[in-house]
């Protein structure tokens, strides 16, 4: 493996992920050379937001360009994009999933490259805006070996980024709770302004203009004094007949709103008596009319 200074880096699949890290890296002054797609037109959009990179006219001159290549293919298809490609030694094949373990590139380790994984926990909804998100986040990263781990997580620090370790076999678990953080609090907010449109509150527009700030307050919170100190509302002050009429007015907008807010509000309660916010008997009798159907 040459050294971190020299490597030439490169992209199999030019989705969003692709492009927000090619970007990223680039602006930190690696050599992003080469983009490989199913898609011509998406590796050309890559590489016209790189300078210096340009799509590779096969699978073979796309591996023979680089020292480390990035597999930002789905989920899904990293283990046949691995097998597809023309390995060869002293090349490091990294994939930027969050739940696969290494052995999706096991075509790449037979074949002798070195392995690795790359995940920011960053929403890459927009290529650029997850390139400047990057810096700040958390990387995690699971490797082969100690020299792959080190060049992993010196190009997490290059591009801003704190490197963490996830053990094997910890990924799907890691992976999950990403989902909690950010693509559940989406749902959250999804349902939340869904309410107020059931309920004939405001006009287009107003739920979001209304409940973004409380959202974001509520995780400066978090971040100033952690969830369990942070939670505010009806659970957390052991409110049980503000909670009645929560669940009698999501069964009457749609039952399956009450089914959600349930399961939740079991957790909420967890969290308050685990805090301290509220006893063990109004615990119990929260418990109890959240069980019931």
């Amino acid at each position: 493996m040459r050294s971190r200074q020299l490597l030439r880096i490169g992209f199999f699949g030019a989705g969003r992920v692709g492009q927000g890290l090619a970007i990223a890296l680039g602006e930190a002054g690696h050599a992003v050379v080469a983009v490989g797609s199913r898609s011509r037109s998406s590796a050309e959009a890559l590489a016209a937001r790189v300078p210096g990179c340009v799509v590779a006219d096969s699978p073979q001159s796309l591996v023979n360009a680089c020292d480390l290549l990035f597999l930002t293919v789905p989920d899904d298809a990293i283990a046949t994009a691995a097998a597809s490609l023309p390995w060869r030694r002293g090349v490091l094949a990294v994939h930027t999933s969050g739940a696969a373990e290494l052995a999706v590139l096991d075509a790449a380790r037979q074949a002798g490259a070195d392995v690795g994984a790359f995940h920011p926990l960053v929403m890459f909804s927009d290529p650029q805006v997850a390139a400047r998100a990057l810096a700040g986040s958390t990387v995690a990263v699971e490797t082969s070996s100690t020299g792959v781990a080190a060049t992993l997580e010196s190009i997490a620090r290059d591009i801003g980024a704190n490197p963490i370790a996830v053990p094997a076999g910890a990924r799907a678990a890691y992976h999950a709770s990403a989902h909690y953080a950010a693509g559940f609090l989406c749902v959250l907010l999804n349902e939340a302004e869904e309410i107020w449109r059931r309920a004939g509150i405001g006009g287009p527009g107003d739920a979001s203009r209304a409940l973004l700030p409380l959202a974001r307050g509520a995780l400066d919170a978090v971040a100033r004094d952690g969830p369990a100190a942070a939670m505010q509302g009806a659970i957390a002050r052991g409110d049980i007949g503000t909670v009645k009429k929560h669940l009698q007015a999501l069964c009457a907008l749609d039952p399956s709103m009450a089914s959600l807010y349930r399961p939740i509000a079991i957790r909420a309660v967890d969290i308050a008596l685990g805090s301290g916010r509220i006893d063990a008997n109004r615990a119990d009798e929260l418990r109890s009319l959240l069980a019931k159907a």
